[in-house]
């Protein structure tokens, strides 16, 4: 007999868990089937050697609304960490130092401006060139990007405005390339546009920075699994979907690779484009989303036993590495020396170099940039690769990513590569997840 279900949700990543629970709260029943061990998705952590690992250090922000409330409802949000200030410092050769500090006691968007005024590395008349950027994102303020804007990439728009090569390497570059994780040169300008706005056009409190004072799983996955089962539902770990069973027009449920059946009233899918693909599927789901294409991370995290940074985060400047996080400050761990994680995104080129390649070339951009690094000792390292880590944002992708809660008759699309009006972020997840629930 196959299980039954009210709805049946593929994925216990941050979409699939975010629907799940919005779900459950209605009182539906629900199934969460996933192919993993362990939940997570492409947003999970684990414990190897006695170090936390993250596979990719996330930065939230404030404006990360359903994302918060998903936190809330399972009563994890006190687990992230909101910081007051909107504070970056960045680092480059030699130990160099720039900050962006926006001024608290200024409102959205002009404590941004302020900010960016006040960069040392950027010229006062670099810094015109602002004006006709500010217009720029202003009339973008809302609704659908244009298609000649979608069209450019991120480092199109950009010098098309006006911004100098080195305005954008020292600012926009770190910011592009953490928020949509991938290059300026290959992103489209629309996710980076989608982004900015929502941080710095509506209120101050959505540009605030917040980091998971905890690792990434604990954040929420134990937390949403508990919601959906003292509600009735159930969440199954290593259970691939291989097909969907479609009756009459309607899809009922799904077959695993191991030949179980799950029949449900709906299924929602958050699984990525590049594993959706790969089911049995109804003619009428096949579609351009099936050509996306996804942009790797690469991490790495380090033990070392003195502290050699105050910060809890800093952008490296011209360096192979991107990112680095003090996980000792950010989490409050008790320990004589200090633990980083240090982020590659968009790693095209270093998702296929070995481990220890990945650590050296880590290291010498540490040591470059943080020069106390280089007298450090490191105790444990660890390197984690995500190839399929998040959706590349290419110019043109925006129209082949299907809306959250469409599909067909018992079927709906959810995931953070679904058109949320956002790029491929945990706050997209989320919002696909809420979104598909919605609908039901």
């Amino acid at each position: 007999m196959a299980e039954k279900a009210d709805a049946l949700v593929l994925g216990g990543g941050f979409a699939g868990l975010s629907c799940a629970v919005a779900l459950a709260g209605k009182g539906k029943k629900v199934l969460v089937l996933d192919k993993k061990p362990h939940l997570g998705g492409r947003a999970y952590s684990f414990e190897e050697g006695g170090l936390e690992v993250d596979n990719g250090q996330h930065l939230f922000m404030g404006c990360y609304w359903e994302t918060r409330k998903f936190l809330k409802a399972i009563g994890t949000h006190d687990r992230l960490d909101i910081y007051h200030d909107v504070v970056v410092d960045y680092a480059e050769a030699g130990g160099k130092r720039d900050r962006l500090s926006c001024p608290s006691w200024l409102p959205a968007p002009l404590h941004l401006a302020a900010g960016l005024l006040g960069l040392k590395g950027v010229s006062l008349k670099e810094k015109t060139a602002l004006l006709g950027f500010d217009l720029a994102l202003k009339s973008l303020k809302s609704g659908p990007i244009p298609p000649e804007v979608e069209a450019l990439t991120v480092r199109q728009w950009l010098t098309g405005l006006g911004i100098s090569r080195n305005f954008q390497t020292r600012f926009f570059d770190p910011a592009a390339i953490g928020i949509l994780n991938d290059s300026p040169d290959i992103a489209s300008a629309a996710g980076f546009i989608q982004a900015l706005r929502q941080m710095f056009l509506t209120g101050r409190e959505s540009s605030r920075f917040a980091l998971a004072k905890t690792g990434l799983s604990a954040l929420y996955t134990d937390a949403a699994r508990d919601f959906i089962e003292t509600r009735g539902g159930r969440v199954i770990s290593n259970a691939k979907a291989a097909s969907l069973i479609e009756e009459g027009g309607r899809v009922r449920g799904i077959k695993t690779d191991m030949d179980s059946r799950f029949e449900a009233g709906h299924v929602v899918s958050t699984l990525p484009p590049w594993d959706l693909k790969k089911l049995v599927l109804p003619a009428s789901l096949r579609g351009p989303w099936e050509t996306l294409k996804p942009a790797p991370i690469v991490g790495a995290t380090f033990k070392i036993d003195k502290p050699v940074m105050s910060e809890r985060f800093l952008g490296m400047l011209n360096t192979e590495t991107h990112w680095v996080f003090n996980k000792t400050l950010i989490q409050n761990i008790k320990e004589p020396g200090q633990t980083l994680a240090v982020v590659i995104s968009g790693a095209h080129k270093q998702i296929g170099w070995s481990p220890e390649k990945i650590l050296d070339v880590a290291k010498r951009d540490l040591t470059s940039c943080i020069p106390e690094f280089a007298s450090a000792k490191v105790l444990i390292s660890k390197v984690v690769k995500e190839p399929f880590a998040t959706l590349s944002p290419v110019p043109g992708d925006e129209a082949k990513r299907p809306e959250p809660g469409t599909g067909m008759p018992g079927f709906s699309f959810a995931g953070d590569w679904t058109r949320t009006g956002l790029p491929a972020t945990i706050e997209s997840a989320c919002a696909s997840g809420h979104a598909a629930a919605a609908l039901l």
